[in-house]
């Protein structure tokens, strides 16, 4: 992509040839107007028409319903990487506007939780999919300073829920609400802006059309086999925010039944005894012990972690993360073992990010100074680069945070998490004189038990 279609992109701002004006609008004023569908679907094809004389090939959302049900029981999807047409076909390969796409049903409300959020950007995706803008957005940076409708309500989450300024709201999450009054949640590592969704390697996850329950329903039905309504409704209630309880509201009549992943957030606070379960790495911690379980061998299946940024790891690696990390992802055999797994991390070297699409176009989004660096080099022996070539990913930049328990042969895993957590005190929480966290994260985990129905899963061809 030329530098003036990426400045294009990013301020969604158009000069309307067809009305013969010179007047610059931006995509949200062409798009507001719209309340019907009907006039939703014109102004989404002049915008797809006005993008496609600025080069880009744009496609319009109207079969992911069809790409969907052909990823269960999974319902894990990477974002396509525009400078790479390997990924524009893949069955597990998604666009913002096929998350949108109405085969999926008609969109009424959105609820978009994030750390960097870009309106005009985000609005742009609901034109193309045809889709209304009303929403709900609750951000940590915003980057445009756009003039919005009455019908989107945005506020940052550091006026209201965020008590020091270490805290951070790192969470990506959406609910779409459609007209039926079903909704959907969308678990991702993806920022609501364009440099994370053109060119760098982000996972989602998508869950299934989740109706609502009969009106006599308890708010306590609707239950999933791995307890995420009552998870995901505790971590909606953290935020102390009036602007939440209407969909508080919505998620309590939503029937989870068909979900089966587990669900493990972080939220700021300092935690004793019990509470200190519902959180961060105690939770999955917690999560692992109740439903997982491994062979003989446990020991000599390796944790993996991978993410985009290194917090502040102390001394060594016996100060956190064996002490932490590691301990709270080996739950599943430290009743069997006193013997450690082995600890490999995932993180882009200099010449990963060199070779980048990201560098190329003089962006980043990898957080990890070499001052931090100097102060733990220990962590050396444990790094591991970056390599996507079967999946046409090598040379987008792995935004993306995951965590896996896997085999001697890389075949088959115990678990595996996505998640907007790095590796950092902050995201996972540190034992002090209480457990102590300071961001707000959220991460779906998959399990055998409830994915298929096994205590372990043989990966397949798009493992």
């Amino acid at each position: 992509m030329d530098t003036t279609k990426a400045c294009y992109l990013q301020s969604s701002t158009i000069r309307e040839k067809s009305k013969n004006t010179n007047k610059e609008k931006s995509f949200v004023e062409l798009y507001r107007a719209h309340d019907s569908e009907k006039s939703r679907k014109e102004a989404q094809e002049e915008i797809i028409r006005i993008m496609r004389d600025y080069g880009y090939n744009v496609v319009k959302p109207e079969k992911f319903a069809q790409k969907y049900n052909l990823s269960a029981p999974y319902h894990l999807f990477f974002t396509t990487v525009e400078e790479s047409k390997e990924t524009h076909n893949q069955p597990f390969s998604v666009t913002f506007p096929e998350i949108l796409d109405k085969s999926l049903g008609e969109i009424v409300n959105s609820l978009h939780l994030t750390f960097i959020v870009d309106v005009e950007w985000l609005c742009l995706q609901y034109a193309l999919a045809g889709q209304r803008t009303d929403m709900t957005i609750l951000y940590h940076n915003r980057r445009d300073d756009t003039d919005l409708s009455d019908n989107i309500s945005i506020m940052p989450v550091y006026e209201a829920e965020l008590v020091f300024n270490s805290e951070t709201h790192h969470t990506k999450i959406m609910i779409l609400q459609y007209k039926d009054d079903g909704i959907r949640v969308v678990v991702s590592t993806a920022n609501l802006y364009s440099n994370d969704w053109e060119n760098r390697t982000q996972g989602l996850w998508i869950s299934p059309h989740l109706p609502r329950l009969p009106e006599l329903a308890s708010s306590s039905d609707g239950e999933s086999p791995t307890n995420f309504k009552q998870d995901f409704k505790r971590y909606l209630s953290r935020y102390w925010n009036p602007a939440l309880k209407q969909w508080m509201d919505v998620v309590s009549k939503a029937d989870f039944s068909a979900v089966n992943v587990c669900f493990v957030a972080s939220v700021p606070g300092n935690y004793t005894h019990f509470n200190a379960d519902y959180w961060g790495h105690r939770k999955l911690a917690r999560v692992l012990f109740q439903h997982t379980t491994l062979p003989p061998d446990a020991p000599q299946w390796s944790i993996i972690a991978q993410s985009s940024s290194i917090g502040n790891l102390g001394p060594n690696y016996e100060s956190w993360l064996s002490k932490e990390i590691v301990l709270s992802m080996s739950q599943e055999t430290m009743q069997m073992t006193n013997r450690y797994p082995k600890f490999q991390y995932i993180y882009p070297s200099v010449e990963n990010y060199e070779r980048s699409f990201d560098f190329r176009n003089s962006i980043s989004c990898f957080y990890y100074t070499a001052e931090r660096h100097s102060k733990q080099q220990w962590i050396e022996p444990f790094l591991h680069q970056w390599k996507a070539t079967r999946t046409g990913r090598d040379r987008a930049m792995p935004h993306i945070k995951s965590y896996m328990r896997i085999s001697p042969d890389l075949k088959r895993i115990s678990w595996f998490m996505l998640t907007s957590a790095n590796l950092s005190k902050s995201a996972w929480g540190v034992k002090r004189s209480t457990y102590s966290i300071t961001n707000y994260e959220a991460g779906v985990v998959f399990l055998p038990k409830f994915i298929v129905s096994t205590i372990i899963d043989t990966l397949g061809n798009n493992g």
